[in-house]
């Protein structure tokens, strides 16, 4: 399936709806959406680079990236705007029997491909090079690329070439994750490979699944 990933200024909870609320919600403005996350920001990030994230699944392409043109204003809180969409294919790099059941938070990474690289260049480095790197990543439950579509670039003009999302059991093996050599030296000297590294953002979140995709 395709996703549309919409990514929202930083602020407080950035959604307006919750649970069925939110189902009936989304539904009304895409009738044929085939799954639905809300992502939150955690608390007490200095600063998060967002709010939020909404993931909108198609089956559909076309859909997926007209997605993006259509204002999902009223299903976000008052204060809350959309900074940048995107639309692309999912490449899981590991997910792990734990993932399904696991009170789990993500880590959110948007970042831009390195200005040396054309798009397709960037995506084979991101999948064949430093994704068996990053299956490596400590405690992960699971470690997704959202891979930008090629034909996506002219109708949407996203702002970050693909989303790297890394899921742990809880915030503490995120830390420790992160502070691992593993990620700082063998993850992090490889990104310089395919990232535009002043690009990256990040922020840690959860995951409230709406329509299950």
């Amino acid at each position: 399936m395709y996703k549309t990933c919409f990514l929202i200024n930083a602020g407080e909870d950035p959604f307006r709806f919750r649970d069925h609320d939110a189902e009936d919600a989304i539904q009304s403005v895409f009738p044929r959406i085939k799954g639905y996350v809300q992502t939150r920001a955690l608390l007490g990030q200095e600063p998060p680079a967002f709010s939020g994230l909404a993931e909108l699944w198609f089956d559909d392409s076309s859909i997926a990236t007209a997605a993006c043109s259509v204002s999902i204003r009223d299903l976000l809180a008052d204060g809350a705007e959309v900074q940048s969409c995107l639309v692309g294919m999912e490449r899981v790099v590991v997910r792990t029997a734990e993932y399904i059941t696991a009170d789990r938070v993500k880590g959110v990474y948007p970042f831009r491909k390195h200005p040396d690289l054309e798009l397709g260049a960037f995506q084979r480095y991101w999948w064949h090079t430093h994704g068996p790197i990053a299956a490596l990543t400590e405690e992960a439950l699971s470690y997704v690329q959202i891979h930008s579509l090629a034909d996506s670039y002219e109708a949407v003009n996203p702002a970050y070439d693909g989303i790297t999302e890394i899921s742990w059991p809880d915030i503490e093996a995120a830390g420790r994750a992160i502070a691992s050599r593993q990620m700082r030296e063998d993850q992090g000297g490889d990104a310089t490979n395919f990232v535009d590294i002043e690009s990256v953002a990040l922020f840690m979140a959860k995951e409230e699944v709406i329509i299950e995709p």
